[in-house]
């Protein structure tokens, strides 16, 4: 018996509109190699045990609700968990749902065979949205923060034509607190 596979997550989400087509969960993954000034995401950076939980236990959380279309991987980074995310990205493909992934890395540098589980995990990934965030370069642009990166569809199984009508923020308020995710809108100052 192999031991489970466990994944250390920063924060999550069961539903989502605001973090790729249709309704989806999102995972933040803990911990992060870049440090991108301007980062939407700083306290996920360090890589500390924040709440490590199964693939399984994900897994089944996720089977609960049938009409989600599928999964969002965020961070952090989530290529630092490539091996675990490998294994639940394919459960949920095998579902027929599909996976969407950020990542600071190129999509050259995660083919390249240098970061350990992460050719596998591109297998699962129907959509990566892949390079650093660059402040500079900071865009309103559907499911980006900055210009310099890149969408690439991997599967076919989500197209351009899915990516129409995704909110940039999404506000979720319940009795216990008030959750933000999304991109931040600039607004210029000059108008």
């Amino acid at each position: 018996m192999t031991a489970p596979k466990l994944l250390n997550v920063a924060s999550w989400l069961p539903r989502s509109r605001a973090n790729g087509p249709r309704t989806r969960m999102v995972l933040w993954l803990q911990g992060c190699p870049f440090r991108c000034s301007g980062c939407q995401n700083p306290d996920y950076l360090e890589f500390q045990m924040n709440r490590i939980v199964t693939v399984e236990q994900v897994w089944e959380v996720f089977q609960q609700m049938p009409d989600l279309a599928g999964i969002s991987f965020s961070g952090g980074e989530p290529f630092a968990q490539a091996v675990a995310l490998a294994e639940l990205a394919s459960r949920v493909q095998a579902a027929g749902k599909t996976v969407l992934c950020w990542s600071g890395y190129r999509l050259e540098q995660l083919r390249s065979g240098q970061i350990l589980g992460a050719k596998d995990f591109l297998e699962h990934i129907d959509l990566l949205i892949d390079g650093l965030f660059v402040e500079l370069q900071a865009e309103n642009l559907v499911l980006r923060g900055s210009k310099n990166q890149q969408l690439h569809f991997l599967t076919g199984r989500i197209t351009e034509e899915d990516l129409v009508d995704i909110p940039r923020q999404e506000w979720m308020v319940t009795p216990e607190m008030v959750t933000y995710t999304g991109f931040p809108i600039e607004v210029d100052s000059k108008k």
